[in-house]
């Protein structure tokens, strides 16, 4: 190759480009350039071809035109070209070496299989000159086949020679990811290898055996992903082109799917999806008839936590099993009873998380009795478990041997067992038989167990016990208490002991005497603890009497300051300085202003809460209070007192006699007031007598007087009235009342003495207007003008009341003067009316 460079050093090309329908030489202007080619064949030319040259400035293209049928006639064993300079004819027979001349062109994907081997390489130009081999070019400096040089190069050999010179079999080395091919000229070709692909992964164990194409087999070129996180290459045990092998332990307790990809050179795989099922390894029996709880057991039972848990699902057969709970290692869920002829006696159990079946068979067998564990509830002993049956055909076998009627009861759908167990016997190994099917057995050990025989009363000191199953050994010792509510630990000895086979009958003397009590009875080397409460407190009632002090009565109060408070309105009372005495059946405090009274009332002794009562209240009167004086209409009244209340508070109100209506009175929210609207007519002042709380046994009743003012009436205008020709007045004003008895006109004569004309026939009209008559009258009143005002008085029922207002004229008088008065109090009487009218109208609606 580098001989025929320096050969034909002097034909030097700029450039080459390839094309389906043509190749493309460039040069320099000064160059030598090939004007036509032959392909030669044994020495001789099989096939010729020409050149078209075109100059552009500096450039010289030369362009060889290539036909569909040229390209199968493009091969030899040697080019040979004729040549020219700027148009001159420099020689023919130079030997043209594929260093000077265009690269092939490559026409469909060439993409080699990891593992290399014969591989299709299709285009045009490959055998212009017949080829041997093509180098490729190494991207990876670690890879296994290279040739140390300036460029790590491969050779590509090409296989048997073939008429088809377009599709050529090229045998490609082992490799993975992107490569490249140089072609003589130095201009270079890009392709990968087939990228992975997975087919199969088997799971053995905490081994992945994958299988698959186009892996590699350098692992330095290898990795795993699993759900996007690369695999420690650590863990990498084997790699070929079609299996790798790696250590992955799954650990999470969720059943799972995982995607793993393989990258070869950094390429990678499809991603392929693995599963770690649930396992469900055993399962409880239950009734054939009546379903039950299943209590699945085994592995990966639950979901992870990103997911959802309503994705976990149990069939059992046909039949849907409904989920209470799931765990990393138990599921639980209700099967529902089915008919007879639905059920299979072994069904399959199937196991499905978010789409993740279990590939494992767990079969349920209905009706298999089995024993868990048992529990002690008191004197009882609890057999737990499953299918127990019924009380009538359920066999009990103790230490081996069946006994009868021992059985008191079963319960919860066959699952608990409750025993009628003997005194005498404290360890015993239990079985059972339902269904003519034995259950496993189990070990039941008896504890000592101790019983208060009643609730004792608060104050009590005598508390009496009942032990059970006391060992023999022990039956003859000296029980002993020990309170643990005290600091001191103090051990109390029995006073009495009366011992009946396992059965023992104790008693002790107690200081604590109420609320809760936590205690450790001994005897021998027997101990139980428990505790046992006094009896709670009960109020029967509380009341308030007129010293404001509240009284409780009922049982359990306690007797001592720290151990009893008072909860009233969730406001806790102050004990030592509120409560005035307490004892078992009474407790009395001082009602304070801070106190919500209207609450509810509860006590707390020793811990142990009371029923709740509201408190009976006996209203307090203090006063009374008239705000305003009492108009026309009547007026207000306000009762100032305390604990005033719908219930407890009567009141009777009579003014002269009169008895004024409790509805017209109402409460205020704070019970501390009663406003009475009293609506009685005036203008007499009255004098009234509050009788509170009236009881006819009672001769200590409240009795408050008070009187009722009423307001003299006001005059605010009069109408115009000429005296020479008299006619009817119309007086306005407040506070008038029925009957009108006089009305006056008062003029001062200038000596200190005044000039009176009465107005006759006067007439209430309503508690604002009333008129009356003045003759016509040469009458006239000293040292007043026309048009001045005078006073005017109204007097009714001993209430008088006197304004400045009526408006002296005489028949001399500006007539102008006259019209405008009577305008101004015709407007006046107007307004008035319209008052009136609206009031009236609003009253019945």
């Amino acid at each position: 190759m580098s001989n025929d460079a320096i050969s034909y050093s002097d034909v030097i090309p700029l450039g080459y480009e390839s094309h389906n329908d043509s190749l493309v030489i460039k040069y320099d202007v000064n160059e030598n350039y090939y004007t036509n080619i032959s392909f030669l064949w044994n020495g001789k030319s099989r096939y010729d071809m020409s050149f078209n040259c075109v100059l552009n400035n500096t450039i010289r293209t030369c362009t060889l035109p290539v036909k569909e049928s040229d390209h199968a006639q493009m091969y030899s064993e040697g080019i040979i070209a004729c040549t020219e300079n700027n148009g001159t004819f420099q020689m023919c027979g130079y030997q043209v070496p594929l260093i000077l001349f265009p690269s092939p062109l490559i026409i469909s994907e060439f993409r080699p299989k990891t593992r290399g081997g014969n591989t299709t390489l299709s285009g045009y130009y490959l055998e212009l000159k017949e080829r041997l081999f093509v180098q490729f070019e190494n991207h990876y400096f670690n890879d296994q086949f290279r040739w140390v040089g300036g460029l790590y190069l491969i050779p590509g050999k090409f296989q048997s020679k073939t008429p088809d010179r377009i599709n050529l079999k090229l045998k490609v080395f082992p490799g993975c990811g992107y490569r490249t091919i140089v072609w003589e000229n130095l201009e270079t070709f890009n392709f990968t290898y087939q990228d992975p692909n997975i087919e199969k992964i088997d799971i053995n164990e905490s081994i992945l055996d994958i299988t698959g194409t186009n892996f590699y087999n350098q692992s330095i070129f290898v990795a795993v992903k699993i759900d996007n996180n690369i695999i420690d290459p650590k863990d990498i045990i084997s790699v070929d082109f079609e299996n790798i092998k790696l250590k992955f332990n799954y650990s999470d307790p969720f059943s799972s799917k995982l995607n793993v990809q393989v990258g070869c050179c950094d390429y990678w795989s499809n991603k392929f999806q693995i599963t770690y099922p649930p396992i469900p390894s055993s399962v409880n029996s239950i009734p054939k008839l009546k379903g039950g709880l299943l209590i699945i057991n085994g592995d990966r039972l639950t979901s992870s936590p990103s997911s959802n848990n309503n994705n976990i699902s149990v069939t059992v057969g046909d039949s849907n099993c409904s989920i209470v709970s799931s765990s990393s290692n138990e599921i639980k869920c209700n099967l529902q009873s089915l008919s007879n002829q639905k059920l299979n006696n072994s069904p399959l159990i199937v196991v499905s998380i978010n789409g993740i079946v279990n590939t494992n068979e767990l079969l349920l067998n209905y009706d298999i009795p089995y024993i868990t564990t048992f529990s002690q509830v008191n004197d009882e002993i609890h057999i737990i478990g499953g299918c127990f049956g019924n009380i009538n055909s359920t066999q009990i076998q103790i230490n081996g041997k069946q006994v009868l009627n021992q059985i008191k009861s079963i319960k919860n759908d066959e699952t608990i067992l409750i025993l009628n167990v003997q005194n005498q016997i404290y360890n015993f190994n239990i079985s059972m038989e339902s269904n003519s099917i034995k259950s496993n057995e189990i070990n039941v050990d008896v504890k000592m167990y101790a019983r208060i025989n009643e609730i004792p009363s608060v104050g009590n000191k005598l508390i009496n016990f009942t032990l059970f199953y006391v060992n023999s050994s022990n039956i003859n010792s000296t029980p002993k208490i020990k309170i643990l509510n005290e600091q001191s630990n103090q051990t109390i000895k029995s006073i009495l002991t009366n011992v009946n086979e396992s059965v023992l009958s104790c008693s002790f003397l107690i200081e604590s005497n109420c609320g809760i009590i936590n205690y450790e009875i001994e005897i021998g080397n027997q101990r139980y603890q428990s505790s046992f409460s006094y009896e709670s407190p009960l109020i029967n009632n509380c009341n308030l009497n007129s010293n404001e002090v509240v009284t409780c009565i009922g049982k359990a109060f306690g007797n001592i300051y720290n151990e009893t408070s008072i909860i009233i309105s969730n406001q806790s009372i102050s004990l030592n300085k509120e409560i005035n005495n307490s004892s078992y059946e009474s407790i009395s405090f001082q009602m304070n202003e801070e106190y919500n009274i209207l609450g509810e009332l509860y006590l707390n002794v020793c811990g142990l809460s009371s029923n709740k009562v509201i408190i009976n209240t006996i209203p307090i009167f203090k006063n009374i209070s008239i705000p305003n004086l009492f108009d026309t209409n009547g007026g207000d009244i306000i009762i100032i007192g305390k604990y005033l209340n719908n219930n407890n508070t009567n009141i009777t109100i009579e003014c002269n006699g009169e008895e004024i209506l409790e509805k017209e009175c109402k409460l205020n929210n704070s019970g501390t007031s009663i406003e009475c609207d009293i609506k009685l007519n005036g203008p007499n002042d009255k004098t009234c007598t509050l009788i509170f709380n009236y009881d006819k046994n009672n001769s200590n009743n409240i009795v408050s007087t008070f009187n009722l003012i009423y307001k003299s009436p006001s005059i605010n205008q009069t109408s115009i009235i000429n005296l020479k020709q008299g006619g009817i007045l119309t007086i306005i004003g407040n506070d008038f009342y029925y009957p009108i008895d006089k009305v006056t006109i008062i003029g001062d004569n200038g000596n200190g003495s005044s000039d009176n004309l009465n107005c006759d026939e006067p007439k209430f009209i309503n508690d604002t207007m009333i008129t009356c008559f003045i003759q016509a009258t040469n009458y006239t009143f000293n040292n007043i003008k026309n048009g001045e005002m005078i006073f005017i008085n109204v007097s009714t029922n001993g209430k008088s009341g006197t304004s400045k207002v009526f408006k002296y004229l005489t028949q001399s008088d500006d007539a102008g003067q006259y019209s405008d008065a009577r305008n101004i109090f015709q407007n006046l009487l107007l307004s008035i009316l319209i008052i009136i009218i609206i009031s009236l109208f609003i009253s019945n609606i």
